[in-house]
């Protein structure tokens, strides 16, 4: 019967918590409250409370970015049906997709990015680095999608925000490839390093030119594999 019990409440758990987004208490992309204050607001313990979350994680609805938090990822199943067709898409088709939000993202992230942004970024470009010198393939892409991440998150858009988190999960083959890795581990400087500069300094111009030239050499990559 506890067992039971403890289902029936983190089955309601979960409707609660698919509702709040349904009704936009949480928009696509935001992040949740923090486990303590989500608890209390739903009046779970701990324990139902991460079942329920990691439910809804596995369902698409929720995405966790590790020492960031949990953010809604989709607002719909309808949506995240929609996400998982992007799975299948040609690389090429991805890379297209992600000019369209990556070069205005770095326009807007030079405009108006903050310290905080400035950390997450510098903080990923580390990581990258340290992974390409390691030659550590998923470490390297890990750190890549975060660097990206983290500039359509300086520009302070929170529907763009959510859209690319969808899709930064779904078009796995337009992000890094091993000539990326190679290109980094052997480049003291590379066109990473130019958007955060472009972005920290400001320079739109610069920052979208830059965003666009690191997509030319993804899809320069995909031709020569």
């Amino acid at each position: 019967m506890a067992v039971n019990g403890r289902r029936s409440v983190v089955d309601e758990a979960i409707d609660d918590i698919r509702q709040r987004i349904r009704q936009g208490e949480w928009g696509l992309g935001d992040r949740i409250p923090p486990e303590p204050e989500l608890g209390k607001a739903l009046g779970l313990s701990r324990a139902p409370l991460r079942e329920a979350l990691r439910a809804l994680v596995h369902a698409g609805l929720l995405v966790t970015r590790q020492g960031d938090g949990t953010f809604v990822a989709a607002v719909d199943e309808q949506e995240i049906a929609l996400r998982k067709g992007f799975q299948d898409a040609d690389p090429f088709e991805a890379v297209e997709v992600r000019r369209s939000l990556d070069v205005p993202a770095a326009a807007l992230a030079a405009q108006r990015r903050d310290d905080a942004d400035l950390d997450k970024l510098r903080d990923a470009l580390d990581r990258r680095r340290a992974a390409a010198e390691a030659h550590d393939d998923d470490g390297f892409r890990a750190a890549d999608i975060d660097f990206h991440r983290a500039v359509v998150d300086a520009a302070h858009n929170q529907l763009l925000a959510g859209i690319y988190g969808s899709l930064a999960a779904s078009i796995d083959g337009s992000w890094t490839s091993p000539a990326g890795l190679e290109r980094a581990a052997h480049a003291g400087h590379d066109h990473h390093d130019d958007l955060f500069e472009a972005i920290r300094d400001g320079a739109v111009q610069d920052a979208m030119l830059v965003a666009g030239t690191i997509l030319d050499n993804q899809a320069s990559d995909l031709e020569n594999t």
